[in-house]
C-alpha cells in the first residue's frame, strides 16, 4: 500500500452528457465512483473524493473535498483534492476514466521524487488527470486560479516536470486504456465494450 492519497476528481458538470452525473454511471454493475473508490483503496492510505457543492455523496472511509469555486475546471479539483490531502504524494485522476494499468501507477507513484508532478505524454501532449503531485505545487495552482489561468498546466513552468514517454507507457499499457474517459453515451458504451472484450 502506497504511503500517498490517491485523489479522485468527481465534480464535473458533463454538459456533453446534458448534466448527467458521470460519477453514478453504471460500468461492471457499479457506479463509476464507486468502483474507483474500491480500487484505489486497496493501494493508497488515504482516498479523497473532490465533489461540487449541489451534489451530496457520502462514502466510508474516504475523505470528501468541496470544489472552493465552481467553473474554474479540473484545476480547481487537483487544488481542492491537494489542500485536502495530508500526504506529500498524491495520484490525482477522475471518476469517469474508468481503466488504470496498476503497473502504469506503481511508475508514476515511484517517480514521484523526479518531479513535483509526475505526468504521463500521450501523443506529445501531457495527461494531468493521471498523474502524481506533490503538495509543494499548492501555491503555485493557488496563484494560476487567482489570475484566472485554469489550463491544468498553467503552473508547470514553475515545477519541476517530470514526464513519462508514451513509448514506455505502451510496454505496460499497448491500447493506453488507462486514458480513456467517459465524456459521451459512445464513450459509455466503449468502455462496456472493452470491459466485455477484457483487453488490459
Amino acid at each position: 500500500m502506497y504511503k500517498a492519497t490517491a485523489i479522485i476528481l468527481a465534480g464535473g458538470q458533463a454538459r456533453r452528457m446534458n448534466g448527467t452525473d458521470k460519477s453514478q454511471l453504471v460500468l461492471r454493475s457499479q457506479p463509476l465512483i464507486e468502483h474507483k473508490i474500491e480500487f484505489l483503496a486497496r493501494l493508497f492510505e488515504h482516498v479523497v473524493v473532490v465533489n461540487n457543492r449541489r451534489r451530496q455523496i457520502h462514502y466510508h472511509a474516504v475523505r470528501i473535498a468541496i470544489d472552493e469555486k465552481e467553473g474554474c475546471g479540473p484545476l480547481m479539483g487537483v487544488y481542492s483534492g491537494l489542500n485536502a490531502s495530508c500526504t506529500e504524494i498524491n495520484f490525482v485522476t477522475a471518476c469517469d476514466m474508468p481503466f488504470c494499468n496498476e503497473r502504469l501507477l506503481q511508475i508514476l507513484i515511484e517517480s514521484a521524487s523526479a518531479g513535483d508532478v509526475v505526468v504521463p505524454m500521450i501523443n506529445g501532449y501531457p495527461e494531468p488527470l493521471l498523474a502524481v503531485y506533490n503538495r509543494c505545487v499548492l501555491p503555485h495552482i493557488k496563484q494560476c486560479l487567482a489570475a484566472g489561468n485554469f489550463k491544468m498546466v498553467s503552473f508547470h513552468d514553475h515545477v519541476r516536470v517530470c514526464e513519462i514517454p508514451e513509448d514506455r507507457i505502451k510496454q505496460i499499457d499497448p491500447y493506453l486504456i488507462s486514458f480513456i474517459n467517459i465524456n459521451t453515451h459512445e464513450d459509455l458504451q466503449h468502455a462496456k465494450d472493452i470491459t466485455e472484450k477484457k483487453i488490459s
